[in-house]
């Protein structure tokens, strides 16, 4: 399996809208793709045309003690998803604490008993928890999301000095960085990215997510936006993206 987690730098990084559209651009090159929301804002589902009142989810169901791998669907676009659920906060800290063990999310893949060349997407959130430390310790590869803004590079220098991301050299190695949400028009994004290069050095993909109507607009239609605008410049570039983390796993 590939397994590749998507995290934000910071919450409303865009995190969960690169997982979605590079998930659906991955279907389309013919990859197969299980898309795992390990996100309690539960906001991915919406990319995915899930109903705005259906509440299921893996974590939904172990808390109303059903199997939690019986929320899996495959969406419209082909992709295979496992949403979060909705839970409220008391559930969701009885969930961290009490119900998963240090091996719950690999024991959860294996379970799933995957084809050796299945992409499994763990959508991580930005802060570390018990289920975040064992995605970003499971993965192949850890594409952290950022914004050009000078709160997403303190966040960033923050993180990659914090005892657990620099004193772990496994997840350094295995860690690259995407910028989303670029201004084509500003000036001080521009800026921001030599800063960003500088810092990150050869860390950078060589691809950036520009600031995008479309992407807007495909959200709003809870679809993706090669499906809602497959000739758009952010549709390219998140061809782009797919095409890029294809090439680092033939290496």
């Amino acid at each position: 399996m590939h397994i590749l987690c998507v995290q934000g730098i910071q919450s409303g990084a865009g995190a969960s809208t690169i997982v979605a559209n590079v998930a659906r651009i991955l279907q389309e090159l013919d990859q197969d793709v299980l898309v795992f929301d390990l996100n309690p804002s539960n906001l991915l589902r919406l990319h995915f045309n899930m109903d705005w009142q259906n509440p299921s989810g893996w974590a939904f169901n172990i808390n109303d003690k059903k199997p939690w791998n019986n929320a899996a669907f495959q969406c419209e676009q082909g992709v295979h998803f496992l949403p979060f659920g909705q839970i409220n906060y008391k559930n969701h800290q009885a969930l961290m604490n009490d119900y998963l063990s240090d091996d719950w999310l690999s024991d959860a893949l294996s379970s799933l008993d995957l084809p050796d060349k299945f992409w499994i997407i763990l959508n991580v959130p930005s802060e570390l928890n018990t289920l975040s430390i064992q995605a970003l310790n499971l993965s192949d590869i850890i594409l952290r999301i950022f914004e050009p803004s000078v709160a997403c590079l303190s966040q960033l220098i923050d993180s990659m000095q914090s005892v657990y991301i620099h004193d772990d050299n496994s997840l350094s190695n295995k860690s690259y960085y995407l910028m989303n949400k670029l201004m084509p028009d500003s000036e001080m994004d521009y800026e921001m990215i030599l800063i960003f290069k500088k810092v990150l050095s050869n860390k950078m993909i060589p691809v950036n997510i520009h600031f995008d109507e479309n992407i807007k607009e495909a959200f709003a239609h809870q679809t993706t936006v090669s499906l809602h605008a497959p000739n758009s410049a952010s549709a390219k570039e998140f061809r782009n993206c797919a095409i890029w983390l294809i090439s680092y796993f033939n290496r």
